[in-house]
């Protein structure tokens, strides 16, 4: 009974080692006092903040996550042009 209590928790955590995404090699880049640039696992990832008074609110206008093919925006806090 112990093996396979010992078998099944190994294979939880392999399985969850693979499924997680490593922060670790991850890159950022602060182009501005506005903007950021991350670059982690084959995406990169512009970060555009927006000045506010108040410091609870959110202070990402937008992200934009961007590909080899393709740029996409995931959040976006005012108009679109």
């Amino acid at each position: 009974m112990k093996k396979f209590l010992l078998l099944t928790i190994l294979a939880i955590i392999s399985f969850a080692n693979e499924n997680f995404t490593n922060m670790k090699n991850c890159e950022s880049i602060k182009l501005s006092k506005y903007t950021m640039l991350v670059s982690c696992h084959k995406i990169d990832y512009l970060i555009e903040y927006k000045l506010i008074e108040d410091e609870e609110k959110d202070s990402i206008k937008k992200i934009t996550a961007i590909t080899l093919k393709d740029a996409r925006i995931i959040k976006s806090t005012g108009k679109i042009k």
